[in-house]
This record gives C-alpha cells, sequence and structure tokens, in this order.
C-alpha cells in the first residue's frame, strides 16, 4: 500500500486536546500521510501547538484563516489535499495507532470507496483498550444512506476513509450556511455516490464525550435550528427517494428533534425560548410512532415510547444515562 492518505483537522481554540490529537495523528503505524490543519481564526494558543508540530513533521501543512466555521475549513482543506484518500478527524479526539493502515487495508482488500466502523470508541479522560476484529461486511452506498438515517452509523464525517475522487467527481462539499447538521449532510451525500462501502468492527477512532465545555454540550440556538434545516437539506440531497428511504428519513428527522429537546431539557434552556421548546417537544410527541415501526433497536424502541408518552421526562431519563453531560444555560 502506497496510497497517500490526506488527514484534515479544523482547529478553532483546541489547545486543550490538540496535542493528544496531533501525536496520535503523526504516530500512525502508517507513514504516507498529509496532515492538512486549518487554524479557525483561534485566539488561544492553538496555532502556536500546530506550529510546534509542523516544524517538527514536514507532512503536516498549517492553513492559517479568519474564523468562518468548521464547514469552510474542513472545504479548505479538501481543496488542498492530494492524498488518494481522505480522512476528516475532530480536534478533540484521538485515533488509534492502526486507525490509517486499518482503514485502508479494509478498503484495498475490497476495492470500496469508503470505509467506515458503525461506532466510535466513546471516551472522556481514559481511552479504552483497542482490540482488533477483522469481521467486515460489504454494503453498497445505499444501503449505507438507509443505515445512516437509521443511526445506525455515526452520522458524523469522521471515522472514515473516503476516495478522494469521489469527492471531486461529485462535488461534494460541506454545506457553510450550517453550523449543526452540516457533518451529516456531508455524509449522507458520499455515501449515496459511493458504489461500495466496506464496515469494520474494530473502533479505531477515539470520540471524547462528558467535557460540558465543548459545543456539543451547550446551547445554542443557531445550531439546533441548523440541525432541523440540515434534515431539509439531506432530503432535497437524496437521489433515491422510494418507501425505504423515505421512511428512514422521516426516523432521521424524528431522531434529530429529540437531540435538540434533550440539548435544551440538558441546559435547562426553555426559558432561552419557549416556543422553540414547545416546537421541539410536540414534534417529538406527535412523531414518536415512527420508532415503533423502524428497523431499529430495542433501546431505540423504547426511546420512541417514552417520547410518545412523555418528552419532558425521556429527555431527562436519557440525559441521566449519558457520558456527556449538559452544561446549565446561564
Amino acid at each position: 500500500m502506497n496510497e497517500k492518505i490526506s488527514i484534515i483537522i479544523s482547529v478553532y481554540n483546541g489547545e486543550k486536546y490538540l496535542k493528544e490529537c496531533i501525536e496520535s495523528i503523526v504516530n500512525q503505524t502508517y507513514k504516507n500521510l498529509e496532515i492538512i490543519i486549518i487554524n479557525d481564526g483561534s485566539n488561544d494558543k492553538s496555532n502556536e501547538i500546530i506550529k510546534i508540530y509542523a516544524n517538527k513533521d514536514k507532512r503536516i501543512k498549517l492553513i492559517n484563516k479568519e474564523n468562518s466555521g468548521v464547514s469552510d475549513s474542513r472545504n479548505i482543506g479538501i481543496e488542498k489535499s492530494t492524498g488518494d484518500y481522505i480522512c476528516i478527524v475532530d480536534q478533540d479526539d484521538v485515533l488509534e495507532k492502526m486507525y490509517v493502515e486499518y482503514f485502508l487495508d479494509l478498503i484495498t482488500k475490497t476495492d470500496s470507496d469508503i470505509a467506515t466502523t458503525p461506532q466510535p470508541n466513546k471516551f472522556y479522560k481514559k481511552i479504552g483498550k483497542y482490540q482488533l476484529d477483522k469481521t467486515f461486511e460489504i454494503i453498497s452506498g445505499q444501503e449505507a444512506v438507509i443505515e445512516m438515517l437509521y443511526h445506525k452509523f455515526v452520522i458524523a464525517p469522521w471515522n472514515k476513509m473516503i476516495k478522494r475522487e469521489l469527492i471531486f467527481d461529485n462535488n461534494i462539499r460541506f454545506n457553510p450556511n450550517f453550523y449543526g447538521g452540516e457533518g451529516f449532510a456531508f455524509s449522507i451525500e458520499c455515501f449515496q455516490f459511493a458504489k461500495k462501502v466496506v464496515v469494520g468492527k474494530s473502533k479505531v477512532y477515539d470520540y471524547r464525550v462528558g467535557d460540558p465545555n465543548t459545543g456539543a454540550s451547550k446551547y445554542n440556538e443557531s445550531t439546533i435550528n441548523s440541525s432541523i434545516n440540515a434534515q431539509l437539506y439531506i432530503y432535497d440531497k437524496l437521489i433515491f427517494k422510494d418507501d425505504k428511504v423515505k421512511t428512514a428519513w422521516e426516523f432521521s428527522n424524528w431522531h434529530t428533534y429529540c437531540d435538540c429537546f434533550n440539548i435544551m431539557v440538558g441546559c435547562s434552556a426553555k426559558r432561552k425560548n419557549i416556543s422553540l421548546y414547545n416546537k421541539l417537544k410536540n414534534y417529538t410527541k406527535k412523531n414518536a410512532k415512527i420508532a415503533f415501526k423502524a428497523p431499529i433497536s430495542i433501546q431505540q424502541k423504547i426511546r420512541g415510547y417514552m417520547f410518545f408518552i412523555n418528552p419532558y421526562f425521556a429527555a431527562k431519563i436519557i440525559n441521566k444515562f449519558r457520558i456527556r453531560k449538559f452544561k446549565k444555560s446561564d
């Protein structure tokens, strides 16, 4: 395997975990890497940290720009990339040493356009021990779209290796108008153009959760509205809209409303926007029946029943058992 792999990281005020993230990338067992780090107008020590690593490792390309959001930053990284395959990494996450080698091996064995695993290894302070699982399955891009709409695959753009040619041939980019749901939309677009997707079982991407200071743990009205609007964008972008896909999208749309409502409840943000709170609550209850007939886990179906009975208590119960803790609104 001699393919070049482009790894793209958008950074904004990421000094707290950035060293750990970069270390996990430069120490990959597979060495033919192009590491593109876009500093999106950080005002902390992120740029200094990146420069230290860039001076030591010529594979690192630092791009400094004014703050314009993660979508624009990732798009710049994609445009500057020259690798055969592209991987997206979040600034506070960590890669197992075999991450690139593992995904590239799966792609090479199966001649697939995308390699992924259903879920990452979730952690906050301590990363669990990595265990290699050599099993995998091959599915079509359309099957992958449906699996993701049912949230059986992680919806974010990370934890995937994507053929660069697929992205450029189909002009796939992150939508800069979204500040929530943009990664979901990007992932769906990539999957639907893939002829073949290989799905491994090893959890090689370590996803940090639990820090209440991260954006995903705070109430932000624009992010919630963006996540909801991104679902409509996803539907418009779908190439195939047969009954299976439509039903899967309806579930995904309902699931997004539930996640947004969970944030408002977890952050005690009802008083911030009572109209939005009621909109989310009413939608999650009215459309909960979509979960009853969906091909999802028992846990997800129970989630549906809880929201059908009482959305507020459903959110309270779900949030209680989550690793991620929400930051209370002021």
